[in-house]
């Protein structure tokens, strides 16, 4: 009996909450392109498994 209500609630518990996953938030510069002297770059974010990336902008000495 004890079996049967056990599954009974693993299930139920299933559908209510989903299982969790590990998704890291971080974020990285993404190299763009060299001109001229200079190199630009972008900084990009991941959040929950999505990526985004501003715009590029210039960074340093290529």
């Amino acid at each position: 009996m004890n079996r049967i209500v056990r599954k009974l609630g693993d299930r139920v518990l299933e559908r209510l909450a989903p299982s969790a996953t590990a998704q890291a938030d971080t974020s990285f510069y993404q190299f763009c392109y060299c001109s001229g002297p200079y190199y630009y770059r972008k900084l990009c974010h991941v959040v929950g498994g999505y990526s985004t990336c501003g715009s590029c902008y210039r960074s340093g000495e290529c």
